[in-house]
């Protein structure tokens, strides 16, 4: 044996020796390897050896393995079942000790130092895997962690992020940085940084739970991704909800390692594993070794395949393989060219017209807008023995093989040598070609069984092609082409399900939008596709619903019929994979979904961030405890009889929540689906920061209807979002106003007990809180100005604040001689009050009470308009009637001749002797304000009012004259 070097990997035991001077022949010690890991870039590979319980690193130099160092594991560490390296040489693995987890990390060097996870990881089961910046990804059922590069002083491990994903059956990380999650019977595909979700797929099975996350398996190469979950598999078109069927997993093995994932093992009908590595297998006896190779890691990049053979390492270097002959070979009955045709051809029996929409290459269609883009000459087919040729001679486009032309078509009406100065081109993924010009691009497929050449897609703008059109995932359809093409174009897109699937969502907008007949007749062509995938296999189709939910407001402000069919269609939609009837004790709607959460977490401060919360927490309790109570007294006091009522109700309204809950009996149940699917999605490019500014909209809030939410489906819709998010959102804004309206109640309250310093504090919090409480409605302003100010709850609630907050500023700039304007006060805290018992609306108790005052209300407004206008003309007429002559001076100076005048209509006593004499002086009570209340318009407005109430104060000067006209009014 070589020289030795021992170092600890743990806090406890575990010795790890290092042998150098390698001899590659007798790696392991001659024992067989049991475990093989490639770096992220190709560069190294550690091999672990049960047997002799060590591990070997190996250099990767072009197809050679050069041994570099061998680590021995400590006979503590039982059974290593997942190993993982990266570039650096930084080598971590999973090992079971005293029936636990451990992970355990070092760095194959001279000295082989070990490092730890800071923070260590919890007694969880995770799988781990290297990114290929060197950090390390720890994934467990409900997070993923990620550690930094170490620390080469503390010798660490750092975690830089961590996301908490919730509510999933299996989670896994690509190499590309995307997170794919399943719920029951839905895929999901985030991005990993920026925790966004990119798309959902329809998984087309029912997933069950695991408690590790080896079971699940997410492979995306090209235009696919395949899924194995357990014994489960499903294969999907990029950007398509649904499956694609197959019924032989065997047959398509070798389509599945090319197309989908380069390498890869898939099961056969038996469930058993069909092993992937035999295309590297040579059937030539002179290399019987080959045949042994058992595919273990594959560099994409690099093009090298890394097998045991005999339990022995080995590299093969597959860039000089000729993916053509080799799938020539293997044709056997099926004719077919990429996995692409066959699975089209064959295994859906549909001829699929146009992979361009289906597959659009668009970053080589955006490269063509490039100036520094370069036309190149020998156009070839990938993988296949066709090639395409422009003539600017002939003006056609040809396609060739082995020199021989097989079809031609004309690139422009007329032969123009300008427009081919001008002509860019590239062949794109599935081998169509792309040229563009100033105005135009167009896009021709070559079908090789029917040896002729199409246009497959067309885009003009008369006024000049951008590139930002072409920015998004899809191609655009809408465009300044001829009426004919475009409709073909349409047609095409309704009848490939692939394609309506990713065009529907924004083609269906469009021809609502469109006022032309010829194209708005798809609208029911849609419609009609839509819901017969549905109602033939809802576990797969299901989604295309999403395409008419998306475009339900603008459906319903042009084409109501369709939503109202929608409605009847899927009133009561049956979960599709749930269609049994369960026993359980939930109310009449218990809304649930599959929808899987994933959030980012806090991590290096996050301890000392819920500190600093809870000090902050247990600063402000006392404080806003005692302005609740004392608010509470205050209430109390003042409204006592009202309060004790209060108390009795609600003490009487839980005591019949208690009692129903107590009496709750098991029922038979069955779970429907809601069919708004996608509904109440935020964008996909939801920006938290954005939206404190100017908030963004989704179907749900833009379709803001009666209509949507007066059905079973609508009702489970609002139930769902309240439960989930929505009292809580509710009830925080609730104890926030709370503390707004006891500050400022406590503030302008006539007492000498406070001081103004005190005050000025209370004013000082009304304001924070009424600027917070502003910005709401100004968020609700900017999304839509014309809908904020048709709301007249809105208009109260922001008079509310801004009363409040005004008054409040008043009283803090002036100093103590100026007294706040007590109308100012009474004003805003009689706002305040009817906002706080606005909030018991969501109570069902309550909200009867609100829905009858605002129901007759609604009802009674024609007639209170009316009303108010028999009011404003009477008092009108009695203003212009009783009105003194001098309305100014009414009061300082008697006018006999005035009838109206207060000293004529004010109260006349005569004085009396002892005898009880009258004598002849008269004392005149002094007038008031209120004698003739008709002196102006606003109090005759008043006196009118009061007279409709029952009261005829206002009219008792005047005495009764039958030849009157007021007698008359």
């Amino acid at each position: 044996m070589s020289e030795e070097n021992t170092i600890q990997i743990s806090d406890d035991v575990n010795e790890i020796v290092s042998h150098n001077s390698r001899d590659p022949h007798h790696a392991h010690n001659g024992k067989q390897i049991s475990l093989v890991s490639l770096s992220p870039n190709g560069t190294y590979i550690v091999t672990y050896s049960e047997d002799d319980k060590s591990i070997e690193g190996w250099i990767v130099d072009n197809s050679k393995l050069i041994p570099d160092s061998q680590v021995n594991v400590p006979e503590e560490s039982k059974k290593i079942f997942m190993i993982k390296v990266n570039d650096s040489k930084i080598v971590c693995f999973l090992c079971r000790r005293n029936h636990e987890v451990c992970v355990e990390i070092f760095q194959i060097s001279n000295e082989h130092r070990p490092f730890k996870l800071n923070p260590k990881l919890k007694k969880w089961q995770p799988t781990i895997f290297f990114q290929k910046n060197g950090n390390l990804v720890i994934n467990t059922s409900f997070k993923i962690l990620i550690y930094s590069p170490h620390d080469e002083i503390n010798d660490e491990l750092i975690l830089m992020s961590s996301c908490e994903i919730s509510n999933n059956k299996g989670n896994f990380i690509d190499e590309d940085n995307n997170v794919w999650a399943i719920s029951s019977n839905y895929l999901f595909h985030w991005d990993l940084e920026t925790s966004r979700l990119k798309f959902s797929y329809s998984l087309g099975f029912t997933a069950t739970h695991s408690k590790t996350n080896n079971k699940l398996t997410v492979m995306s190469k090209g235009n696919y991704i395949l899924v194995k979950h357990y014994d489960e598999i499903a294969i999907f078109s990029k950007g398509v909800h649904f499956p694609i069927p197959f019924n032989s997993p065997e047959k398509y093995t070798i389509n599945i390692i090319y197309d989908i994932t380069d390498i890869y093992d898939i099961i056969d009908t038996n469930k058993q594993p069909v092993d992937a590595s035999r295309m590297f297998n040579d059937e030539n006896s002179e290399n019987d070794y080959k045949n042994k190779f058992i595919l273990c890691e594959y560099n994409s990049g690099s093009k090298k395949a890394f097998g045991l053979v005999d339990g022995k390492i080995s590299c093969i270097n597959l860039s000089d393989l000729n993916w053509h002959d080799f799938y020539e070979s293997h044709k056997g009955e099926d004719d077919f060219i990429g996995w692409n045709n066959y699975l089209c051809q064959t295994a859906f029996e549909k001829n699929y017209c146009n992979d361009t929409l289906a597959f659009p290459d668009m970053e080589s269609i955006r490269s063509l807008f490039s100036k520094e883009h370069k036309n190149i000459q020998q156009i070839n087919f990938d993988n296949q023995k066709y090639k395409w040729k422009i003539s600017q001679t002939t003006n056609k486009l040809l396609v060739y093989m082995d020199e021989k032309e097989l079809c031609s078509i004309n690139i422009f009406k007329k032969q123009n040598s300008s427009k081919f100065q001008e002509l860019k081109w590239k062949i794109l993924n599935n081998n169509a070609l792309a040229l563009l010009d100033n105005k135009t691009i167009k896009i021709f497929e070559y079908n090789n069984n029917k040896e002729s050449i199409k246009i497959q897609y067309k885009f003009r703008r008369n006024s000049g092609l951008k590139v930002k059109e072409f920015s998004g995932p899809i191609l655009p359809i809408m465009s300044d082409v001829k009426k004919d093409f475009l409709i073909e174009i349409i047609s095409s897109i309704i009848e490939d399900e692939r394609c309506l699937a990713k065009y529907g969502p924004t083609l269906l907008p469009n021809l609502i939008k469109s006022s032309d007949p010829e194209l708005t007749r798809y609208i029911k062509d849609i419609y009609n596709k839509c819901m017969k995938l549905v109602k033939e296999d809802p576990k797969r189709n299901l989604k295309f619903l999403n395409i008419i939910t998306s475009s339900m407001n603008d459906l319903h402000k042009k084409y109501p019929d369709h939503i109202t069919k929608f409605n009847s269609e899927m009133f009561m939609l049956l979960d599709p994979f749930n269609e049994k009837i369960d026993d359980n004790d939930y109310s009449h709607f218990y809304p649930f979904c599959q929808e899987i959460k994933i959030g980012k977490q806090l991590i290096q401060y996050e301890l000392n961030f819920k500190i600093l919360l809870i000090l902050i927490s247990l600063l402000f309790l006392p404080f806003t405890i005692i302005l609740i109570i004392l608010f509470l007294i205050y209430i109390f006091i003042t409204y006592r009889k009202y309060t004790i009522k209060l108390i009795k109700l609600v003490i009487f309204q839980l005591f019949l929540i208690f009692q129903r809950d107590q009496s709750k009996q098991r029922k038979q149940q069955i779970v429907l689906i809601v069919p708004y699917i996608d509904y109440c999605y935020y964008p996909f490019e939801y920006s938290g920061w954005k939206e404190i500014f100017y908030p963004q909209s989704s179907v749900f809030t833009d379709t803001c209807k009666k209509e949507f939410y007066t059905s079973w489906n609508g009702e489970a819709i609002i139930n769902f979002k309240w439960n989930t998010f929505g009292r809580i959102y509710y009830f925080v804004i609730w104890l926030l106003f709370m503390v707004f309206l006891v500050c400022f109640t406590v503030a302008s309250y006539p007492t000498l007990s406070i001081t103004r310093d005190v005050r000025i504090n209370l004013y000082q919090t009304s304001i924070a809180f009424g600027f917070f409480h502003i910005i709401f409605e100004l968020r609700q302003f900017i999304w839509n100005p014309k809908k904020y100010f048709s709301s007249i709850w809105n208009l109260f609630d922001i008079s509310a604040y801004l009363s409040v907050t005004i008054t409040s500023i008043y009283y803090i700039k002036n100093d103590v001689t100026v007294v706040t304007p007590e109308w100012a006060l009474s004003i805003s805290c009689l706002l305040l009050d009817l906002k706080f018992l606005l909030f018991f609306k969501i109570f069902e108790s309550f909200g009867v009470y609100f829905a009858i005052i605002f129901g007759v209300a609604k009802r009674v407004f024609s007639f209170l308009v009316v009303l108010a206008i028999i009011i404003l003309s009477f008092a009108h007429a009695f203003f212009l009637l009783l009105h003194p002559e001098k309305l100014l001076d009414s009061l300082k100076a008697q006018n006999p001749n005035d009838s109206n005048n207060p000293w004529t209509l004010s109260n006349t006593y005569n004085q009396t002797d002892e005898n009880g004499k009258i004598l002849n002086e008269t004392l005149i009570q002094v007038p008031g304000e209120n004698t003739n209340l008709f002196y102006s318009y606003s109090t005759s407005l008043l006196a009118t009012y009061l007279f409709l109430t029952g009261s005829q104060n206002s009219f008792s000067p005047w005495s009764p004259d039958p030849t009157s006209i007021g007698n008359l009014f």
